[in-house]
């Protein structure tokens, strides 16, 4: 019975088997990706830090720490060590041009890498011999940048070294790391003999362990125990195989919780579809029974054609998958180590179990309305038999709960999460009532149009009341889809507009860092000089401070490991000392200092940014001790600023102090300056900065801003897609729902054909109702859209909300454009059929 009845209907469920295939495909595609990537870089978790365990801090190795982690080591199993020093600065050839690059320069001893490969450009081989005498090796956009190439000198701290090899892969350094320049290696000794690691620079310090694999996670343990008040960090290859692991599989779920919305907006179409297909069958089914079959025979055998569609889907889905594993670009692959791609068979039998257990579930209610239908109903008219088996019983209600229960637990299990699957369950379904209240708003609110004199608008409205209108399940699936597509978008815009640096006449597109306090008028001279005697160049004081003890009416913490324990308020940060607020700032808390003190401060004073004061409850007038260039250093909490963190380089700062005292401590200046608009002119700046002092570094904000949209336009890519494929799932829907409402058109467009009426007028009796319908599914949609981003934005990523009115008024007019439009195409049979066979077939 069942492969009888999907011979006579298998046109009608094509859309619901193309719905599951589309949503499947997402997960196993999704799925396969992310755990390809995982299997990849765990198999090279060592690689990745090019130790066992790496030690590491930002401060230079005072004799006290040093002693310490030497006494540790001795006592540990290592096999071997290494040490390594990483800081940015600028390099430039020695002949040639007056262009001048930032660079990441990392500094390497003779047996460095432990694991992993150093893998140079033509095949040659990697060995410490290259960076003897003052050997280079170099990332290959030094080559371009510079217009060098191997066995020339650039310039790297005043100091001429020889580009010996272009690095074409290096152990140590994080896969998809977002970095301000190439990589440049040299060898330690030779790093340490330039100027470039003075008081002010903003090095790393590492000492990388080989150790025997039992003493790994101990050594650790011993190391961060003995060292965590000293501002040093240990972490071994099998921390990081857990952050990578964890890392991925948050993404691997997020994305597969996104396919699990695309299958349950195709499990939609299926609730239609069967919804429409059991009223079709009413006569069928009443016939069967008066032959003797049993309703569980029945049931039975529309839920193995359920099954069957279900699971045939789901295998169409994983071919999908597996074609687009094989379109993934080389490129693509290269880029994060040369993983090889392939469909795993975790996510082919999690996509496949989705795909059944969703028709299944969204199938069965529907389906138990088989249950009512009586012998007798045949000798019934069957609108009068359709009305009698639509009235919900106990059992349908039970059944319904249950469903909703699988659903939660299905979402769960794709999101690795009870509480994210029920969040995400429960704002589908507010969601899904909303739209679903407004198709009977929609209803009653037309009602009085459906005694319009235009003929057109009167039966379009009549349409929309018909018994057993698709009108819910279109706004349903309609308005799903435009909310997550427009939600989508709309956050896209908003992460664009955060990331965008504004270059904008005037501000500042350059930024000098590292500058010492004996080289403030060196620098002064030469920014203004390249401004035409516009002193548009501000220097500003910065010095790095961390908290370690706060004393207040809300909050006491007596040591830094009571500060640590608040998380990220044990971080080092960057903070300065200014008279006055900068434009982006204003103070929301307590009062600013007078601009000029007229004596040296007896007590000093801080003004917190207002983010400190939110998340560690640190208020006005609470004492804060900070540890400034290695000395405690105590300040009272004058002010609580708010500071407009999308134009940050006028005043980025979380602490700032009151001047008077930080003056007297060693500290470093950063430039922000509007650098020449011309490309040889900034060329020539960068230049003329880095040759007169080389431990200075430039960063243009041209460069960042371009890293920064390549990164962005990976995610708008990804994004893109997803929308996309949920975008194609709610099309196929509103086909499918469209298609199975054709036979109530049928008799009515024949009785008006025959009265007269013309294909064009009944065009557009359909056009005016599908728009109708795609408006409203557009309306709430997108403001469904505007609360889902500004949610997101706010609470999630922590950044502005921009409403994005453009984009969702055009997403709402696109919406019941392609409604009405797709409404049209898909009734174009019904609309231009002869009268005559359905009037006999009626």
């Amino acid at each position: 019975m069942s492969l009888r009845e999907l011979r006579a209907s298998w046109r009608r469920l094509l859309f619901f088997f193309l719905c599951v295939a589309v949503g499947v495909g997402a997960i196993v595609a999704l799925r396969s990706v992310i755990q390809s990537v995982r299997i990849g870089l765990m198999s090279e978790a060592r690689g990745i830090i090019a130790s066992d365990v790496l030690v590491q801090t930002n401060r230079p190795w005072t004799p006290d720490v040093r002693k310490r982690v030497e006494g540790i080591l001795a006592d540990a199993p290592v096999v071997a060590r290494s040490e390594s020093i990483e800081t940015p600065t600028m390099v430039r050839a020695e002949r040639g041009n007056d262009v001048a690059r930032m660079v990441e320069l990392r500094g390497v001893e003779s047996n460095f890498p432990f694991y992993g490969t150093l893998k140079l450009a033509e095949n040659h081989e990697y060995s410490h011999a290259l960076l003897a005498n003052h050997g280079a090796l170099v990332g290959p956009e030094i080559l371009v940048q510079l217009g060098v190439a191997v066995g020339d000198r650039l310039l790297i701290g005043g100091q001429p070294f020889t580009i010996r090899g272009v690095i074409e892969k290096e152990p140590g350094r994080r896969v998809g790391a977002f970095s301000f320049g190439a990589r440049v290696i040299i060898d330690l000794a030779d790093l340490r003999s330039t100027a470039l690691l003075g008081f002010g620079s903003r090095a790393g310090y590492q000492i990388l362990l080989k150790v025997e694999p039992d003493g790994v996670s101990g050594l650790t343990s011993r190391l961060r125990e003995a060292l965590r008040d000293d501002f040093v960090s240990a972490r071994s290859y099998l921390a990081l195989e857990d952050d990578i692991g964890e890392d991925l599989e948050r993404a691997e779920n997020y994305l597969s919780l996104v396919g699990f919305v695309i299958v349950v907006l195709g499990g939609v179409g299926v609730w239609s579809v069967t919804r429409v297909f059991v009223r079709q069958k009413i006569k069928s089914v009443a016939i069967l029974k008066c032959l003797g079959a049993t309703t569980r025979q029945v049931l039975a055998t529309y839920v193995a054609q359920v099954a069957f569609l279900g699971i045939a889907g789901s295998l169409l889905g994983v071919a999908l998958a597996e074609i687009a594993m094989r379109s993934i670009p080389a490129s693509v692959a290269a880029s994060l180590g040369g993983v090889a791609y392939g469909l795993t068979w975790s996510a082919v039998l999690q996509g496949v179990g989705v795909g059944l257990l969703v028709s299944l579930l969204f199938a069965l209610v529907p389906l138990l309305e088989v249950r009512r239908i009586k012998p007798l109903l045949l000798l019934r008219d069957v609108q009068v038999a359709r009305s009698l088996i639509a009235r919900v019983d106990f059992v349908q209600v039970a059944t319904g709960v249950i469903v909703a229960a699988g659903l939660v637990i299905v979402a769960s299990w794709q999101a690795a999460s009870v509480v994210a699957g029920a969040i995400v369950s429960g704002g589908f379904a507010g969601v899904a009532l909303v739209l679903y209240g407004a198709a009977w708003l929609l209803v009653r609110a037309t009602k009085p149009l459906a005694n319009a004199r235009w003929f057109p608008l009167r039966h379009a409205v009549l349409g929309l009341r018909r018994p057993g209108n698709q009108a819910r399940v279109i706004l349903l699936s309609v308005g799903l889809g435009c909310f997550f597509v427009l939600g989508v978008r709309a956050l896209q815009q908003n992460l664009i507009a955060e990331a965008v640096i504004d270059l904008r006449q005037g501000s500042a597109d350059l930024f000098v860092i590292g500058i010492q306090m004996d080289q403030v008028d060196g620098v002064r001279e030469i920014l203004t000089r390249h401004q035409n005697g516009d002193a548009s160049a501000r220097l500003v004081p910065t010095l790095r401070a961390r908290v370690s003890a706060v004393r207040g009416r809300e909050v006491n913490l007596e040591s830094f490991a009571d500060v640590r324990g608040r998380g990220s308020l044990a971080r080092e940060y960057t903070v300065t000392y200014r008279p006055s607020l900068e434009q982006n700032e204003e103070v929301v808390a307590g009062e600013w200092w007078p601009p000029e003190p007229s004596r040296l401060p007896a007590e000093q004073l801080v003004s917190i940014e207002q983010s400190i004061h939110e998340r560690f409850k640190i208020n006005v007038g609470d004492a804060m001790r900070f540890d400034i260039a290695g000395r405690p250093f105590e300040a009272k909490v004058a002010s609580v600023r708010r500071v407009r963190w999308e134009d940050a380089r006028s005043g980025g700062f979380m602490f700032v102090f009151r001047p008077g005292v930080l003056e007297q401590a060693p500290h470093a200046f950063v430039a922000f300056v509007r650098g020449p608009n011309d490309t040889a002119g900034r060329a020539k700046l960068q230049y003329e900065l880095v040759s007169r002092f080389p431990n200075i570094t430039a960063i243009d904000a041209r460069d960042v801003l371009a890293r920064i949209r390549a990164v962005v336009d990976n995610i708008v890519l990804a994004i893109s897609i997803v929308g996309g494929i949920a975008l194609a799932s709610g099309v196929l829907i509103l086909i499918g729902a469209v298609a199975m409402t054709k036979f109530q058109r049928v008799y009515e467009a024949a009785i008006l054909r025959t009265l007269g009426a013309s294909t064009r007028l009944l065009g557009t009796m359909v056009a005016l109702e599908y728009s109708a319908l795609g408006l409203l599914a557009g309306i709430i949609g997108a403001l469904g859209a505007l609360v889902l981003s500004w949610a997101v934005s706010k609470y999630l990523l922590e950044i502005v909300w921009r409403p994005s009115p453009g984009l969702l008024t055009a997403g709402t007019i696109l919406t019941a454009a392609l409604v009405a439009v797709v409404g049209v195409i898909a009734s174009v049979d019904v609309l231009r059929r002869k009268p005559l066979g359905a009037l006999r077939e009626g």
